[in-house]
């Protein structure tokens, strides 16, 4: 609960008025666990854990995260549990999402309780559009705003920030530790785009010397 407070107040610290949400999933290896552990929690099956992310895409900050081991249901699952969390931070002006999230009551939790613009591709192009169920899945197919949409590739930037800076394999042997890792490594993460927002500004706003 501390850890998803302190994840959370970092876009506050930008300063931004509304939330631009971008919603993604990616998994964890961990294969670093002793056989021991890997045994003992019975976890052949599982060999990652599946971490589900919102972030600000305009900013780039991590907002809420969802850890899952995997395999496990679909991401879907997480879509309105984590946007509704982010909703609270600061209000929601866009949410975008790929076609894993593709579902009428996604759009509809995100237009008439939250009251955001929500772009969630549908899944299956080829169906014609009045074969498609529900008023906003419709409407995706009709036509929806690409570069409001192709925002959400910022959403795979900073996973890839993350595996970058902290690797993609977990190291915790202890199953219960694989939450905190992820999570102190999306803190870390914050931490770091913090400080090169922080850079970006002291420079915009020095003078030129002339």
């Amino acid at each position: 609960m501390l850890l998803g407070k302190i994840l959370s107040s970092f876009i506050l610290l930008t300063g931004t008025r509304h939330i631009f949400a971008g919603i993604d999933a990616t998994g964890f290896k961990i294969t670093y666990a002793s056989e021991y552990y890997t045994n003992r929690a019975k976890l052949r099956r599982k060999k990652y854990s599946k971490l589900s992310i919102g972030a600000d895409v305009l900013q780039q900050i991590v907002c809420s995260i969802k850890i899952r081991r995997a395999p496990t249901r679909h991401d879907n699952i997480d879509f309105s549990p984590m946007i509704t969390k982010i909703s609270k931070i600061k209000s929601l002006s866009v949410v975008v999402a790929d076609k894993a999230y593709d579902s009428e009551d996604n759009h509809v939790l995100v237009r008439e309780k939250l009251h955001a613009l929500s772009i969630m591709p549908p899944r299956y192009e080829q169906v014609p559009v009045w074969k498609t169920r529900g008023r906003y899945r419709k409407e995706m197919k009709r036509e929806y705003n690409k570069i409001l949409y192709n925002q959400r590739n910022k959403d795979e930037t900073i996973v890839s920030v993350i595996k970058r800076l902290f690797g993609e394999h977990i190291t915790s042997t202890l199953v219960r530790m694989h939450n905190r890792e992820l999570t102190f490594r999306c803190i870390a993460y914050n931490t770091h785009r913090m400080v090169k927002l922080v850079v970006m500004v002291m420079v915009s706003t020095q003078p030129l010397n002339h």
